[in-house]
């Protein structure tokens, strides 16, 4: 049982130094709380954010395989061939686009749209090289995969 404090200066004092521990304890308990919450849905967003990064780079669609970009002079090159492609050992980086099914085209999204399709139809690329290599090359579309 604890007896009434009389109004000292002292027993003032402890009341408030009571009070004031009560305030930084709870201040420390949901902190904690809050870094652990923290940390749990950090580390939720960390691995959610991974699956998202791995079903974004991994795709498939119909096409050769090539990666082209548009350069300064409008014309379009080859970046990249996609290993286990139909472009894979046939066409290589830095060639420059000529024509696709004998139609030279102007912007990069006509010249994506053309050379993808559906699997097992073919296209006709023009290709000329820096060296002055110069060649028309008839590919089947297959259904290329893609995973970074």
């Amino acid at each position: 049982m604890r007896l009434p404090e009389t109004a000292t200066p002292t027993s003032s004092a402890l009341r408030r130094w009571r009070l004031a521990r009560r305030g930084v304890l709870s201040a420390i308990l949901v902190a904690g709380a809050m870094v652990t919450t923290s940390a749990l849905m950090s580390r939720m967003w960390s691995e959610d954010q991974g699956e998202r990064v791995r079903m974004v780079h991994a795709y498939s669609y119909g096409g050769v395989g090539i990666v082209i970009e548009a350069l300064a002079d409008d014309s379009v090159m080859v970046s990249d061939v996609i290993p286990n492609s139909p472009a894979a050992g046939r066409i290589h980086p830095g060639a420059r686009l000529v024509s696709v099914d004998g139609v030279h085209l102007r912007e990069l999204d006509q010249w994506s749209a053309a050379i993808r399709g559906a699997p097992g139809t073919s296209v006709q690329l023009e290709i000329a090289y820096r060296c002055g290599g110069h060649e028309r090359l008839e590919l089947v579309r297959d259904l290329v995969r893609v995973s970074h």
